[in-house]
């Protein structure tokens, strides 16, 4: 009879420890442009749809796609999807949530087939920064950006530009474009995955050097070190993240 105060101590402990779980609020940068292969894209879009799946109570999942559509740049493709907070008698809520996200996911990734001529990663970037200081404090809030990283806007073209001849010229320009779009994001942790492409394995290797350096220099005001970009997307997307760093707080 002793041991009975024992267990139900237990046991409430075991409760208001999942009581207080942090929910995680991720801002996932996806790039659905003609440059990534279909195979890759199928691969990232199957990832999401599992992660989708893996939401717990109380999580925030946007995604903004990398295109050069103008809706995309107003927000109008920007998915929100939040998972209810109160639980209801047999995961009523959680089953109801699933089904609708399911939905909207597969709305929002149809949607983009006629909106991929371009890459407006920067212009995604803002919108991601604007999601983020959206997000509730009192969450584990994540970053996570999925492209090849070849910036072609109309005004840039990271596969010819001359001013990513050089990994110095493209640290100056990075400075200089991340200056004019006030860009920061703290604290967060921030998770860069390259997506297989159609053009970057033919770019020679001065130029990838120089895209590297680029974004590594854009995104140096949110680090404490470097952010190193990872060939395995479907891996961050799965929760395998421990090398992404965590930006200054």
């Amino acid at each position: 009879m002793r041991l009975l105060p024992f267990f139900a101590i237990a046991a409430l402990a075991g409760v208001l420890g999942c009581s207080h779980r942090v929910p995680l609020a991720t801002v996932e940068v996806i790039d659905m442009s003609l440059s990534i292969t279909p195979r890759a894209e199928q691969v990232t879009l199957d990832a999401v749809h599992a992660q989708i799946g893996r939401m717990e109570r109380g999580d925030i999942l946007i995604l903004v796609p990398i295109t050069g559509d103008e809706a995309n740049d107003a927000g109008g493709r920007v998915l929100h999807l939040e998972a209810p907070r109160t639980r209801e008698s047999y995961d009523a809520d959680m089953t109801r949530f699933r089904s609708t996200a399911d939905s909207q996911f597969a709305a929002w990734s149809a949607a983009l087939g006629n909106v991929r001529n371009r890459s407006d990663i920067l212009g995604s970037m803002d919108l991601a920064r604007q999601e983020m200081d959206s997000l509730p404090s009192r969450s584990q809030r994540r970053l996570i950006v999925l492209s090849d990283f070849l910036e072609d806007d109309g005004q840039f073209r990271f596969a010819s530009d001359a001013a990513l001849g050089n990994p110095g010229e493209a640290q100056v320009l990075a400075d200089r474009i991340r200056a004019q779009h006030e860009f920061g994001i703290v604290p967060v942790r921030l998770c860069l995955g390259r997506l297989e492409s159609t053009d970057f394995p033919s770019l020679p290797p001065q130029r990838k050097a120089a895209i590297e350096a680029f974004w590594a220099a854009y995104f140096s005001s949110m680090m404490r070190r470097g952010p190193v970009i990872q060939i395995d997307p479907a891996g961050i997307l799965a929760g395998a993240d421990s090398d992404c760093f965590f930006a200054q707080s």
